[in-house]
């Protein structure tokens, strides 16, 4: 069960950067009113680079993630939840940036909605993270960390997922023995936000499609779409793409008697006719490849139809990435 947020209690005992964007010069430290103050010799030294290892080790029981409850009473249609397995983005430690990576998850509410003030929430928060062994790290807000420089801010402020604005920002992080939990918690008198990283890493879960897949997806569907790489606007197989390649060339090998059409498609940025001519020198490529690697050339054909049979639409990048394929087309 996650820790609750309740009424205010007496105020507790006080608790590598990665792409140091925008590092300020001032001094001036963050006003976020109200935050717990750092203890005694365990914190970090205020201004000095921020070094992980002088924050003290917490070895506090933890409910599970992502250990900080909405306040009670909150209707579940009145607040904002948003989760991700593993993501990546960026905290404020010391007067820099440091990238973290790990299981993500963001809450918000409006304080009108709990009859709450932006000091009540916020000690709430701040006593929670106390109790969990939480120790405040950073120096400044994402917003001045390179004064006078609003392209740099406007960066700062999109990685470290921070509106600015009158919001307050306290990055706190937990020093467990086998992990490292980042909590940020942002404030002001309308709402609060907290965002939860639990440190952990990248887990695998997106193969290369195998020879295996595509002959299922021939044998159920007739055809299998594949994103192959080539040089931009051109008909050259990049080196990456050799993996899907040679699963091609497997596919073939364990099936003698199977006969393919490659089919090239491209989005419909630019001219058509430059399209339907790329997408027939992509789907030529391919057959090439497959021939220098041993396949019959009786056995494949090649047709370019350049943005006419688009797979979705191609109103954003998304859209487009999935138009731009070669698909394979199973012949009798």
């Amino acid at each position: 069960m996650s820790f609750s947020l309740a009424a205010c209690q007496p105020k507790p005992p006080a608790p590598h950067p990665d792409g140091a964007a925008g590092t300020a010069t001032s001094s001036a430290a963050p006003t976020s009113g109200g935050s717990v103050a750092s203890s005694g010799s365990d914190a970090p030294p205020r201004n000095a680079q921020f070094d992980l290892e002088k924050i003290p080790l917490s070895h506090a029981a933890l409910p599970p993630f992502p250990y900080l409850a909405y306040p009670p009473g909150l209707d579940p249609s009145m607040f904002f939840t948003k989760k991700a397995n593993f993501d990546s983005l960026y905290v404020v430690t010391g007067k820099q940036l440091r990238k973290v990576e790990g299981r993500v998850e963001t809450h918000q509410f409006y304080l009108s909605d709990v009859t709450m003030s932006e000091a009540e929430a916020r000690r709430n928060y701040e006593n929670l993270i106390t109790r969990m062994g939480g120790v405040k790290v950073n120096d400044a807000t994402p917003s001045e960390l390179a004064p006078g420089l609003a392209d740099v801010t406007a960066a700062n402020e999109e990685k470290t997922r921070f509106p600015g604005g009158t919001m307050t920002y306290d990055a706190y992080l937990v020093r467990k023995p086998d992990q490292l939990i980042w909590i940020v918690l942002m404030a002001n008198e309308s709402s609060v936000t907290t965002l939860v990283v639990a440190d952990q890493a990248f887990k695998q879960t997106i193969a290369f499609v195998t020879a295996d897949t595509m002959q299922s997806q021939l044998t159920s569907a007739g055809h299998v779409a594949l994103y192959i790489n080539f040089d931009t606007d051109k008909a050259t197989i990049r080196p990456d793409a050799k993996p899907a390649m040679d699963e091609i060339v497997k596919l073939l090998e364990q099936n003698p008697a199977l006969k393919l059409t490659i089919e090239g498609h491209t989005d419909n940025v630019g001219d058509s006719a430059h399209n339907k001519a790329l997408s027939q020198q992509r789907a030529d490529a391919v057959m090439a490849a497959l021939i220098t690697a041993g396949i019959s050339k009786e056995r494949l054909g090649a047709a370019g139809f350049g943005d006419t049979k688009p797979v979705t639409d191609n109103k954003d990048d998304a859209g487009r990435a999935k138009n731009r394929r070669v698909e394979l087309v199973k012949r009798a």
